[in-house]
Parts: structure tokens; C-alpha cells; sequence
């Protein structure tokens, strides 16, 4: 499985992973419900404060076809296209509500090739 990672909705930053030449960036993957989880040192899998983040945006919008196990769960966040996605990933330096922050993209640098 390769690196992948997404630009911070507030900054405009790639969210760097712990490994790359610019270290691991602190962000928060903001929740619909306005949970923020923190990742201090994300390693560039998805996974952000145990939380698996393509799962969440499964069980986030397509809560039918989840099962509660995040490998399964993963599989249909990889899915999903973006006609299906209602509530989108949303990572931030800061914490802020949900609905005040645009949709994380992707880092085309994969949070590690700088």
C-alpha cells in the first residue's frame, strides 16, 4: 500500500507524513458532527487519532453498505464516487465546524514526495 494524504481545508497545506523530508504535520480530521480527532504524527496510511479515515467517510455516507469493520468499511470509502458523498473528508489545522470548511483534495505529493 503506497502513502496517500490531503490538503488542510483552512491552510491550504499538504498534510505531511512523519516520514517525508518535512516530518509529520499535526492536523484534525473534522467530523460532521463537529468531533475533531487529532493526528500528531499521521504516517501517511489514512489513519487519523485510530481512526481509520476512508472508513468514516463510508460509514458518513453510505451507512448501508458498512459493516462496522474498518477493512471492509475502508473498501467502500475507496469506492465511493463523488456523486455519493454527502459529507466529504475534512482535515484542518485548527478546529472548526464542519460546515465552515471546504473539502479536504487530495496532496497530489501523496504527504511524502516534496
Amino acid at each position: 500500500m503506497g502513502c496517500f494524504s490531503w490538503i488542510t481545508s483552512d491552510t491550504k497545506r499538504s498534510i505531511s507524513a512523519s516520514g517525508s523530508s518535512r516530518g509529520a504535520l499535526p492536523v484534525y480530521l473534522i467530523t460532521p458532527t463537529d468531533e475533531a480527532i487529532f493526528e500528531p504524527e499521521y504516517e501517511g496510511y489514512g489513519i487519523f487519532g485510530g481512526h481509520d479515515a476512508m472508513a468514516l467517510l463510508a460509514r458518513w455516507n453510505a451507512p448501508d453498505k458498512c459493516n462496522g469493520d474498518d477493512s471492509h468499511d475502508r473498501i467502500v470509502g475507496i469506492h465511493l464516487q463523488a456523486t455519493q458523498i454527502k459529507y466529504p473528508l475534512k482535515f484542518a489545522e485548527a478546529v472548526a465546524p464542519y460546515a465552515s470548511l471546504e473539502a479536504s483534495e487530495p496532496c497530489l505529493n501523496q504527504g511524502f514526495f516534496y
